[in-house]
């Protein structure tokens, strides 16, 4: 009796013709063993088990035990220890025990087997799903008996044991930087299950890279500081990469990432958005995945070129921003922003160190005048005609850029006598002045191509004025022994 109820199965009350008994001990002990292998986190379902295996076999020993002046069992029943021979011989009781312990250590061993699957079964589950709380409710069960009966099914689940602690400690700790380094950590475990880390990862490294650009703001010192995030949005998106060559079921939370990571560029200064943009648009995407996600990027990174252009108007200078606008026209002629990016260079005056070329411009062809903006010299006050003069880059046809005056070549050495209330040197009754020519360097670039198209250096101006105007300092007068020639309209 005792042996049939220890089996689980509440075989022993077959023994007792008890039928009910064993139908309802067989059913229910059963009825457990299936939810503990399909929930085996659940504690109670495992207390529930031990209680009614312990309940079955009390019961059988309450059943036979013997009482006071009971006779024997008759032939062929089961007496206190459930050995009685049909011939009215007992069996020896080391021989009863011998066989009750080989029972209960083949159930035993039998049901660490299957709790060993079970566990694993459910572990894997939750862990694959991310879910390592009740990954790890289910693994905290395996204790060295089922290392005993099932090693290497042991082994695996003290490898993910290890693997998801780690993944819980990533998922709650608050420093991003930190948090990416332990899912780095947890993908190169052995027992690492949960195909969603590289997306997490990553976007953890991406929203850094956002945090630190947004603390930065758009001070100069920020536009000077060297920009470390580039590195980490190439390191995240190789991550993203990584993880659809991979895991191809992560598709969607890797598009996911990334949108969230290219709309939040919007947000940062436009210059440190800037840098971001051209380190992405440089790479060549083999995922769709990613060449879907990044396609758009192509639009919203002019406007965000053009909005660091003025940024560096502001903050850093305008050879800073004609750079930018230069680099704009460069790479989107026909945005619809290159006219006010055109504009902007001429207006700074730095379109003749950094030219570039603007299509909406009219080509240079054809006999002149053609209209001009003018650099270096100012239109009005040498008298040029308005037909020369350009009123915006799309009129320009020509950017006249004019450095100078520089000393030229030598004209005439002429003598001026002194003022009344001027004087000279001693011994002397005049000054000798040797003048020289202005030069200018002329260069001329067609904005619709940005090419130059001429280039040249003229020097002008009438030596010798009636009268000569100098400076003089106490007992030092300003006359010197050479003077360059003023340019005027007249020349």
């Amino acid at each position: 009796m005792l042996l049939g109820n220890a089996t689980l199965l509440g075989l022993g009350y077959l023994v007792l013709g008890r039928r009910r008994f064993a139908l309802a001990a067989c059913v229910t002990a059963l009825a457990l063993v299936a939810l503990v292998a399909l929930f085996p986190h659940v504690t109670a379902l495992r207390v529930l088990l031990g209680l009614v295996w312990a309940g079955t076999v009390l019961h059988a020993w309450r059943l036979t035990r013997p009482h006071g002046g009971d006779p024997l069992p008759e032939d062929g029943a089961v007496g206190e220890d459930g050995a009685d021979r049909h011939d009215g011989t007992r069996r020896p009781p080391w021989r009863t025990r011998l066989l009750t312990a080989a029972c209960v250590l083949l159930v035993a061993f039998a049901w660490l087997r299957l709790d060993t699957w079970a566990i694993l079964r459910d572990a894997e589950a939750a862990h694959t799903g991310g879910d390592c709380e009740r990954a790890l409710a289910s693994l905290r069960w395996l204790v060295p008996a089922h290392g005993l009966a099932n090693g290497s099914a042991a082994d695996r689940g003290a490898a993910q044991e290890r693997a998801c602690e780690r993944l819980s400690a990533a998922l709650d700790t608050p420093d991003r930087s930190d948090a990416a380094r332990m899912l780095d950590e947890y993908q190169a475990m052995p027992g690492a299950l949960w195909d969603g880390a590289g997306p997490e990862r990553a976007d953890l490294l991406l929203a850094g890279v956002i945090a630190g650009a947004k603390e930065q703001g758009g001070t100069h010192e920020a536009l000077e500081a060297h920009a470390p995030s580039l590195d980490t949005v190439e390191e995240a998106f190789a991550q993203l990469s990584e993880t659809l060559e991979s895991s191809p079921g992560q598709s969607g939370r890797v598009g996911a990432v990334a949108e969230s990571f290219l709309a939040a560029l919007d947000e940062i200064p436009p210059c440190r958005a800037r840098e971001i943009d051209d380190r992405l648009l440089a790479q060549e995407w083999e995922d769709p995945a990613l060449v879907r996600v990044t396609a758009p990027q192509a639009e919203r990174a002019p406007v965000r070129l053009f909005h660091c252009a003025d940024d560096l108007g502001r903050l850093a200078g305008s050879e800073e921003e004609a750079a930018a606008r230069r680099d704009f026209l460069a790479a989107h002629p026909e945005h619809p922003l290159a006219e006010r990016s055109a504009e902007g260079l001429l207006t700074t005056g730095e379109y003749c160190a950094h030219p570039a070329a603007f299509p909406a411009a009219p080509a240079y062809e054809g006999k002149g005048p053609h209209a001009m903006h003018l650099t270096g010299l100012d239109p009005e006050e040498y008298g040029f005609p308005g037909s020369w003069q350009a009123d915006t880059a799309r009129d320009t046809v020509l950017v006249v850029c004019v450095e100078g005056p520089e000393k030229g070549g030598y004209q005439q050495t002429c003598t001026y006598e002194p003022g009344a209330d001027q004087l000279l040197s001693p011994f002397e009754d005049v000054a000798s002045v040797d003048f020289y020519a202005s030069a200018f360097t002329v260069q001329a670039f067609e904005l619709h191509s940005g090419e130059p198209v001429e280039e040249y250096t003229a020097e002008i101006g009438d030596p010798c004025p009636a009268e000569l105007e100098y400076d003089y300092y106490l007992d030092t007068v300003g006359v010197t022994g050479s003077s360059p020639v003023s340019p005027t309209s007249k020349t």
